[in-house]
């Protein structure tokens, strides 16, 4: 029990507080089970979370539950209600289990629009809760299910005044570089300004405090929102960052600093602010405020109202995951996948070119080169250490897609110069951080930039020069002071002018606007949507191929840094490298385990071209 309460029951007039609650990120795990690994998880999981909120409620004060988005996407128990129209629910798991733990409000994220407005509609019309957002603006059909604000009353044991409290929402404009960017009825406002218009009207109607549930990181809050005139309490998430950290324990927010707060992801966390009221002249203050970020216990029950509520989806779902598309002769995964060339994305890579090539044959670019860009999606992180591809020899399942393509992104095809492949690979060759000549033991790779944006192209070869600044940052902007670090350049053995034309395939999330910062005229055009799903086109490729033989081809590498080398995480059931020069240093506390990787250059017993660590497959 927080200080809070106890100062609560210490005076001889109740006091008034106010908990809040709040999960983020949930990405449709409202069971604790991971379908993609066929087994439970340790701690994740709505379900195993409702344990921690029953007990939060369980006070003599006001409680309120809150989430912020990216909810109804990323867990195949939600995705296939989507992806498979002969798939039919009368209800929503997600919303099911929200449902049952009594949310009071919710916002909108990203990826909740992933898979078109009717099924967002559907989805939402079966909840017993308000969903808000100011700088969110849907079609009129949809709109009535999408308030701008909302306001709660609740009432303090002894006051004769209840607290009206205004909750709002926002997120990013980044939200139609997804999906929902090819519906034009989808717009989305800046948020500062759309805020600012809902807190204005808020306290005409006469609030005492203002929550705004962001699904926003926690610099993108301070920069556009906890600066707002009326901004009491900030609810974030979208980064899956964790504000405050679970190891500091209850921390002491004072006025008028504005308590932030961001509750992780996949329901392994829940976030609790404790908020401290005065009254006087019958007007309501925050005195103070206690935040802490409670992680559920290993293998914390399950809520059996939600099993058993969600008991036909799940076991449907197991079901349908386990269908077999065909064979794989040797592992696939991510392990090395931010290190080395990997199997696995160039699988990904290959698949996206042949069917682009596909695509436009008979088109007036039909004779220029076509190359792909794919990403690793699971490469630990904030996600953890479990949160790798791992599909081992065998049978490959319909859960495996998850692993190498996570997101319904649809395939594109961008018309790029050559200069343009050099910007974009220096934006992703800037997710490691600068190892200078001589550095031992240094992070090999900066926790702020997020693996999925490191992109490869496989049908070109070229060196990344560590001992360089990086050029870009995690938002794609260019930095000061940066220098070059992709040389060597060429494609089939041929250097890359700047003005020579490719055909380059990519995710509709790369293809519409997640690029790196570039002069205008070189930004690189849309030239194909091709309307298929990255996952569903990948399907199809397995499942004609029967059995794949992957061989990891050469492509990118490092550039010989001389008596260098820098560490990195990995999952625990990667196995040391010594011809590659990566070996095991240790197993952390947080289940990773760390790994040191010789940058200096050292002979291939692979065959391999001399020049660095030739970091052959590591599936």
């Amino acid at each position: 029990m927080s200080q809070l309460v106890d100062q609560c029951k210490s005076t001889e007039q109740q006091s008034a507080m106010l908990r809040i609650l709040q999960t983020t990120d949930l990405h449709a795990h409202a069971l604790a089970f991971d379908y993609n690994n066929n087994n439970f998880f340790a701690r994740r999981g709505l379900s195993r979370s409702a344990l921690q909120i029953e007990n939060a409620k369980a006070i003599d004060q006001p409680c309120l539950l809150f989430d912020t988005g990216d909810f109804l996407q990323g867990s195949p128990i939600a995705d296939r209600l989507a992806q498979e129209p002969e798939t039919h629910h009368d209800t929503h798991p997600m919303i099911t289990a929200m449902n049952l733990l009594g949310y009071d409000a919710a916002t909108i994220g990203n990826h909740d629009l992933d898979f078109g407005i009717d099924h967002l509609a559907a989805s939402l019309s079966q909840a017993n809760f308000p969903f808000v957002s100011a700088n969110l603006l849907l079609p009129p059909h949809v709109a009535s299910q999408l308030k701008r604000y909302v306001i709660l009353e609740r009432a303090f044991v002894g006051y004769d005044t209840p607290l009206r409290i205004g909750v709002t929402g926002c997120l990013p404009s980044i939200t139609l570089k997804d999906a929902a960017g090819l519906d034009p009825s989808i717009a989305c406002e800046p948020i500062a300004p759309a805020l600012s218009r809902a807190i204005a009207d808020m306290k005409r109607e006469g609030v005492d405090i203002v929550i705004v549930l962001a699904h926003c990181g926690r610099e993108a809050i301070e920069a556009e929102i906890t600066p707002l005139h009326g901004v009491d309490v900030v609810l974030g998430g979208h980064t899956h960052e964790l504000l405050p950290a679970p190891k500091q324990g209850v921390v002491e927010v004072s006025q008028p600093q504005t308590p932030v707060m961001i509750s992780g992801a996949l329901g392994e966390y829940v976030g609790q602010i404790d908020l401290m009221f005065s009254q006087g002249d019958d007007a309501w203050r925050i005195e103070s405020a206690e935040m802490q970020m409670k992680q559920n216990a290993p293998k914390a029950p399950e809520s059996v109202e939600i099993v058993d509520a969600l008991a036909q989806d799940h076991d449907e779902t197991v079901l349908a995951v386990a269908k077999p598309l065909g064979q794989t002769t040797s592992q696939i995964d991510s392990f090395f996948a931010l290190v080395a060339n990997n199997s696995g994305l160039q699988l990904l890579a290959e698949t996206f070119e042949n069917a682009v090539k596909a695509k436009l044959e008979d088109t007036r670019w039909s004779h220029l080169p076509v190359l792909s860009v794919a990403a690793p999606v699971r490469t630990g992180g904030l996600n953890g250490a479990t949160h790798f591809c791992h599909i081992p020899a065998g049978t490959i399942r319909l859960r495996d897609l998850d692993k190498i393509y996570s997101f319904p992104d649809t395939l594109c095809a961008l018309l790029i110069t050559g200069k343009a492949l050099r910007v974009w690979l220096e934006m992703s060759a800037s997710i490691f951080n600068q190892i200078p000549i001589g550095s031992q033991g240094q992070a090999l790779l900066n926790p702020s930039f997020p693996g999925y944006l490191f992109d490869v192209i496989p049908q070109l070869t070229y060196e990344i020069d560590l001992s360089k600044p990086a050029l870009f940052n995690e938002r794609r902007e260019r930095l000061k002071n940066s220098g070059r670090r992709i040389s060597a350049l060429t494609y089939q053995g041929k250097p890359v002018a700047d003005d020579t034309l490719f055909v380059l395939a990519a995710s509709s999330f790369r293809a519409r606007g997640v690029l790196p910062e570039m002069d205008e005229a070189d930004v690189p055009r849309l030239i194909l949507d091709t309307g298929q799903s990255c996952r569903s086109i990948l399907s199809s490729y397995i499942v004609n191929a029967a059995t794949l033989d992957l061989k990891t081809k050469p492509s990118w590498r490092f550039k010989p840094t001389p008596n260098a080398s820098a560490h990195f995480l990995t999952s625990q059931r990667a196995e040391s490298k010594p011809d590659c020069g990566i070996e095991f240093v240790r197993e952390t506390s947080q289940g990773f385990a760390e790994m040191r990787i010789c940058l200096s250059g050292r002979p291939n017993q692979r065959g391999l071209a001399s020049g660095g660590p030739q970091l052959a497959d590591f599936a």
